[in-house]
C-alpha cells in the first residue's frame, strides 16, 4: 500500500555550534515533498539550562496547531475536525477548510458511512486516499466547486498527477480508481450527482510487487535462533504468525488467552478482530508445546497474549510493534529487505502446502472465503511449481555438474 508521511512533528535541534532551534516538516502537495521549517526565535539569548523549557513551549504550541490542521502556508481559514483527515506513521492531522467547502463536507459524509461498513484497516485506507484527493483538489483551485462540478476531466487530471508526478505503480493507481469511483457511486445513489465522473481513467504502466517474500529455511533458522536468545515475546509472536497464518495488525495482536483451546487444538479469531467473520484455526502440536512452555494459559483469560510489557496483559502492543521489531532484527542479521513480519505467514503457508495439505485445509487456515482467493495467494507468493521442471537434468550435463 502506498504511504506518505504528512507531518513530522516539532523537535529540538542542537546544531553543535551553540545554535538551537525547533524543526518540523510538512508535506506540501505543490512540491510533492516534505518541506522543512525552523523556529529560531528566543533561543539566542538563553543559557543552555533554559533551552529545554523554551523549546517545550514552542513544540507544544506547534504540535497543537499541526494536529488541528494548520500548515505554515495556510491563511486564517476556519479550522475544524472531520473524517477527511490523514492517519500516517507520524501523527493524525486534520485540515483547514472554509465553511462553504461542499466537497469536503460530502467526502466526510461518505467516510462516516464507510466507517461502520468496513474494517478499521480498510477505513484508514479510504480515509488516507480520499484526504489526498481532497488536498489535491484544494491545491489546484477546485476546492470551492460544487460536488456536481467535479467532471471527468478534473478526475482524469488527478490520475495523471498520480501517474506522472507521484509515479505510482499500476496496482496502487487501480486501487485509487476503485476507491474514488465507489465514493462517487455513493453520491450517485444518494442523488447528490447525476453521473459518476470516474470513467475512462488512464492506466499506469509501472508494475511493482511489494509483497513480502517467504523466508528461506536457512534464514528462518538464523532469525528464530536470534530472537529465542534475545526476545522471548518476539519468538512467541513469530511462531504464532508462522503456524496460525494470522493477520498481524489485527488478529495476532488482539488475540487473548481465552482464544486458545488446547483441548480442541483450536485458536479462535473473534468477530471484531477478523477481516470478514469469526473463524477457527488449528493449533499444531509444535505450537501447543510452545504455549505450554511459555505458560501462557496461566494468565488471566481476558489478557491479551501479546501484552505491552513482554507478557500477557490487559493492554496489547501497538499495531506496528512487531513489524518494527522484525525490521530491526532482520537488519542486524543482514537478511533480505524483501522480508517483513508478514513473511512469517507466507513461510508457514508454503511449508503447510509442501507438507501435503489440501487446498481446502490451506484455505481454512488462511481464513480465505473462496478457493479463488487461495489459488491467487498461492500463485502470487509461490508461483506454479512443476516437478518435471524441478527434476529436469539433460544427459549432456553428466560429468559437468
Amino acid at each position: 500500500m502506498e504511504k506518505q508521511i504528512d507531518v513530522v512533528l516539532p523537535y529540538l535541534v542542537d546544531s553543535n555550534n551553540g545554535t538551537y532551534f525547533v524543526e518540523y516538516r510538512c508535506f506540501y502537495i505543490k512540491t510533492n515533498r516534505l518541506e522543512r521549517f525552523r523556529v529560531y526565535k528566543g533561543f539566542a539569548k538563553l543559557c543552555p539550562e533554559q533551552v529545554a523549557g523554551h523549546a517545550k513551549k514552542i513544540i507544544s504550541h506547534l504540535t497543537d496547531k499541526l494536529k488541528s490542521g494548520w500548515r505554515p502556508w495556510d491563511g486564517n481559514n476556519v479550522i475544524y475536525r472531520d473524517e477527511v483527515e490523514y492517519h500516517n506513521v507520524v501523527s493524525i492531522t486534520g485540515r483547514t477548510r472554509k465553511d462553504k467547502n461542499q466537497i469536503r463536507r460530502y467526502f466526510s459524509e461518505f467516510l462516516t458511512y464507510k466507517k461502520s461498513d468496513v474494517s478499521l484497516k480498510s477505513y484508514e485506507t479510504y480515509q488516507s486516499k480520499i484526504r489526498r484527493f481532497e488536498l489535491w483538489l484544494e491545491s489546484n483551485g477546485y476546492g470551492e466547486l460544487l460536488l456536481s462540478q467535479l467532471t471527468n476531466e478534473i478526475i482524469t487530471k488527478y490520475f495523471i498527477y498520480l501517474i506522472q508526478k507521484r509515479k505510482l505503480d499500476s496496482v496502487t493507481v487501480k486501487n485509487y480508481r476503485i476507491l474514488i469511483s465507489s465514493m462517487f457511486a455513493y453520491f450517485l445513489k444518494t442523488k447528490l450527482i447525476k453521473e459518476n465522473p470516474v470513467h475512462d481513467i488512464p492506466r499506469a504502466s509501472k508494475l511493482v510487487d511489494n509483497a513480502a517474500r517467504p523466508i528461506t529455511d536457512r534464514d528462518m533458522k538464523k532469525y528464530l535462533e536470534y530472537v529465542a536468545l534475545h526476545d522471548k515475546q518476539m519468538l512467541v509472536a513469530s511462531l504464532f504468525q508462522f503456524f496460525l497464518l494470522l493477520r498481524p495488525g489485527q488478529e495476532l495482536r488482539l488475540m487473548k488467552v481465552q482464544d486458545i483451546d488446547l483441548h480442541r487444538k483450536a485458536a479462535y479469531v473473534a468477530d471484531n478482530n477478523a477481516k470478514m467473520r469469526k473463524r477457527v484455526v488449528t493449533i499444531p502440536l509444535a505450537l501447543e508445546e510452545l504455549i505450554l512452555n511459555a505458560n501462557l494459559l496461566a494468565f488471566d483469560a481476558n489478557f491479551y497474549i501479546f501484552g505491552k510489557f513482554g507478557e500477557p496483559g490487559p493492554v496489547t502492543i501497538g499495531k506496528n510493534h512487531f513489524n518494527r521489531k522484525f525490521r530491526i532484527y532482520r537488519d542486524i542479521l543482514k537478511l533480505s529487505e524483501k522480508y517483513s513480519f508478514y513473511s512469517l505467514k507466507h513461510t508457514g503457508a508454503g511449508i503447510l502446502m509442501e507438507s501435503g495439505a489440501t487446498l481446502a485445509e490451506l484455505m481454512a487456515q488462511l481464513g480465505h472465503t473462496s478457493f479463488e482467493s487461495t489459488i491467487h495467494y498461492v500463485r502470487r507468493h509461490f508461483g506454479e511449481k512443476s516437478q518435471k521442471v524441478v527434476n529436469l537434468r539433460p544427459e549432456f550435463l553428466k560429468g559437468i555438474i
